[in-house]
């Protein structure tokens, strides 16, 4: 009797390679491919050497977790609970800090179920009186490094900003062992604009002259890092010139007459390398002689200020000489064939071919202006690096999404599912 039980269990974590295969082709979601590679290891490990069932841009997820398929243009409802407010930390992982000071590192398509708790984070957070609802001292950015040669293996790092000007760097180990923080107050001294892992190192831009500050993390042995900041570089920056628009023939026919303005800088690795990403808006209306001058320079779909104009790319130059401790951006012309994804929280550079991308493209996310819940992607495109022109909207009818979410949830993020 108990023979004939144990044959017909069925031995689902034992499913042939391509019978697993032939099941993840059926499934018409992404998200139902991803939940079922996080059923059980084998199936993870069998599905990872299988070719991609097609190809697909990352999604979108807002503050409540809420993802959206831009592929698809469908919303899906995210694993996230409602005493939490989530942040994109880079792939697919997102950071979630709940109301009563708990927080996580959590997959953003399998939930708070596969969770790593960060028990050692969440009191330092605490101590420093950070709520993630409070706007006095914000969550602003949170990044998590990958898996690098120059970090111990199976090493991983979280990096929270508060603020824009104070960084916390957490380790993450599985739950029940203890982790490792370090406060860095003193080691930046300027408003962060973007921060970013890196080669064994974390780097933060300034907001202000575009400085960039490297430190090494020992490998990830954040624990025995010095009070002072040994192995630490400055690269300087320089102040952004305002756009001429003779040297820009695609802006020639803007007829905002303020000019514009750097309104975000990101970092982002591409092939190896170090980038910032400089996305120009118009200026502010400062002052109008009468309201029909706002309507004049209205773009047909209704923006008029802050409309963003145009992006640059610069690489980390490092030709210069090592004791001067100085460096600088070079310009880039493209993106290598390269296709960057950018957002406040979160900017990632990926081969087009695996995303259904166009080559020497930014794919920008950028919510301004009043909240509409018909287009909660607000000023969103695809800017083109070869000719200089963007193509809106991202999507031409997106996805409905609540329209009670909160002003902190509306800012959307990418995130890189793994198929």
């Amino acid at each position: 009797m108990a023979a004939s039980k144990s044959e017909g269990q069925s031995a689902w974590p034992d499913l042939p390679p391509e019978l697993l295969g032939a099941v993840l082709r059926l499934l018409p979601s992404l998200a139902d491919r991803v939940r079922l590679r996080a059923v059980c290891r084998p199936w993870r490990s069998g599905a990872t050497g299988l070719p991609p069932s097609h190809l697909h841009l990352p999604w979108l997820v807002f503050g409540d977790g809420t993802l959206l398929d831009v592929a698809n243009n469908a919303a899906h409802r995210g694993n996230i609970p409602d005493d939490a407010v989530c942040y994109s930390a880079g792939d697919n992982m997102l950071f979630v800090a709940h109301d009563d000071g708990r927080c996580s590192l959590v997959d953003a398509f399998s939930g708070a179920a596969a969770a790593t708790p960060l028990p050692e984070l969440a009191a330092l957070l605490r101590a420093r009186k950070v709520n993630p609802r409070d706007l006095l001292q914000p969550i602003t950015k949170v990044a998590v490094s990958t898996s690098s040669a120059e970090l111990e293996e199976g090493c991983r790092l979280i990096a929270v900003v508060i603020d824009s000007e104070k960084v916390i760097i957490s380790t993450c180990r599985p739950a029940g062992e203890t982790n490792a923080c370090l406060a860095l107050d003193d080691y930046f001294d300027f408003c962060i604009a973007d921060i970013k892992f890196f080669q064994g190192r974390i780097y933060a831009l300034s907001k202000r002259n575009e400085t960039l500050c490297a430190l090494d993390l020992n490998k990830g042995r954040i624990n025995e890092l010095p009070e002072s900041p040994p192995g630490f570089e400055v690269i300087r920056g320089g102040s952004s010139d305002k756009i001429k628009m003779d040297q820009e023939p695609h802006l020639q026919e803007d007829p905002w007459p303020f000019g514009h303005m750097v309104a975000g800088r990101y970092l982002v690795v591409s092939n190896g390398k170090l980038l910032m990403v400089r996305r120009w808006t118009r200026k502010p209306l400062l002052s109008s002689s009468s309201p029909y001058s706002i309507f004049q320079f209205r773009d047909p779909d209704g923006y008029e200020a802050k409309r963003n104009r145009r992006f640059e790319v610069f690489e980390m130059d490092r030709s210069y000489r090592p004791w001067q401790r100085n460096g600088r951006w070079s310009k880039l012309q493209d993106l290598d064939g390269q296709a960057l994804f950018v957002s406040p929280p979160c900017s990632k550079s990926a081969p087009p071919a695996r995303h259904g991308a166009r080559e020497d493209c930014i794919y920008f996310v950028h919510q301004m202006g009043p909240w509409k819940p018909e287009d909660p992607l607000g000023d969103s495109g695809v800017y083109n690096m070869r000719d200089g022109t963007i193509t809106r909207p991202l999507l031409p009818e997106p996805a409905a999404l609540s329209a009670s979410l909160p002003w902190s949830y509306r800012f959307p993020a990418w995130v890189f599912p793994v198929d």
